[in-house]
């Protein structure tokens, strides 16, 4: 671990930020406050210090609040300010993803993301890199991990309509980003497989009350996972991709990233997927990977609704079957209405089919009690 920069924040008070082998960041959980202080006053000033960049998009206004620590974020630590979030990160992108997706979609005033107000990036390696960034406070929103299982369970389909639009619109605004044509998506995002452990045990003391037992679900998983894979071959083997078309896009659009405000939908959290290689943020992909992702969880979404409201498994198929066709035929009309090239609809089968698998490597990694969602799902779907 090195050093990287000292932060004054005034009143004899210095913040030193240091950073691990793989750009973790280390504070002292004491100086976070200061530093969403500290930065919105860099930001308003318009000025570059030593070891840093800002910039801003509009003045952020705050009295006399203190910022307040949000504990639902894990990936930053996240701070509301006022009427603004203010998002620290705990590890450094070096690809600075995330912030060039919202300042593109801020300049195409595309409406269905917080208003990013600005950022500070902080000077690694020769590079300046996102640090800490300042957003709309969204009061009163869902989330959609929340929202979307209800919907499936109330049968209520309105909001598939809405989000395959904005999901067309959102591709749209995207393609002006530049990406590495060099990275082959496909080759790479299939790499991850080989990050599967056949092997699975219970962690100890981890709360997993009123959900389906890992280990029994893991079981259900070896015996399905040769059906799965042999499937999976099938609708690979017909297909015929090509990276000509790929561009940047969201990188892990499922109903989680998405935030019900009244009527309206915010998608958040750009920094693409938390399991897929890293060389994947300075390449592009396919569109259909978005779409493909969605569509996955829309059944994930089911299987919790089912799991919260005690139904039995798999009721809910046909409701997730109906939501699926409603926002494959929605993201279609308007992706042609937007002049965008059309789906290749067996690239979306193979990609949604091959979602599931992410989504087990991911509760094995990260969230044990998550793996009911995609083993069961797969359960329907294999019959």
């Amino acid at each position: 671990m090195g050093g990287m920069a000292n932060i004054d924040l005034g009143a004899g008070k210095e913040v030193r930020i240091t950073h691990t082998p793989d750009l973790a960041l280390k504070f002292e959980p004491e100086d976070l406050s200061g530093l969403v202080k500290w930065v919105v006053g860099l930001i308003n000033s318009k000025q570059d210090i030593p070891g840093f960049k800002s910039q801003s998009v509009n003045k952020i206004i705050v009295g006399d609040e203190e910022p307040e620590y949000i504990e639902v974020d894990q990936s930053n630590s996240s701070y509301r300010y006022g009427n603004y979030l203010v998002k620290i990160r705990k590890k450094l992108d070096l690809t600075n993803r995330s912030i060039r997706v919202l300042s593109t979609l801020a300049k195409a005033r595309f409406e269905n993301t917080p208003e990013y107000f600005g950022h500070v990036e902080l000077e690694v390696f020769g590079k300046s890199v996102e640090f800490i960034t300042v957003y709309e406070f969204i009061e009163d929103s869902t989330d959609g991990w929340t929202w979307a299982p209800q919907k499936l369970v109330s049968n209520d389909l309105y909001w598939i309509n809405q989000l395959g639009q904005i999901c067309a619109e959102m591709h749209r605004d995207l393609k002006s980003i530049a990406i590495d044509e060099n990275i082959n998506y496909l080759e790479v995002s299939e790499k991850l497989i080989n990050d599967l452990a056949y092997d699975y045990k219970k962690p100890d003391n981890y709360d997993f009350q009123g959900y389906p037992d890992p280990d029994e679900v893991f079981g259900l998983w070896q015996e399905i996972s040769s059906k799965y894979f042999g499937k999976l071959k099938q609708k690979k083997d017909i297909l015929s991709f090509s990276n000509k078309n790929n561009q940047m896009t969201h990188g892990d659009f499922h109903v989680g990233q998405i935030l019900k405000v009244k009527e309206n939908y915010i998608i958040i959290d750009f920094d693409g997927s938390p399991v897929l290689q890293a060389e994947t943020k300075n390449g592009g992909a396919p569109i259909e990977s978005d779409v493909a992702h969605f569509l996955t969880s829309i059944s994930l979404a089911a299987r919790v609704g089912e799991r919260i409201n005690k139904l039995e498994y798999g009721q809910l198929n046909d409701v997730v079957k109906s939501a699926q066709d409603s926002f494959l035929m929605s993201y279609q009309n308007q992706a042609q209405a937007l002049g965008l090239i059309p789906l290749d609809l067996a690239l979306v089968e193979y990609l949604s089919l091959r979602q599931y698998l992410f989504e087990i490597i991911y509760a094995q990694k990260y969230l044990p009690r998550w793996i009911y969602a995609p083993v069961i799902s797969l359960q329907q779907e294999l019959g």
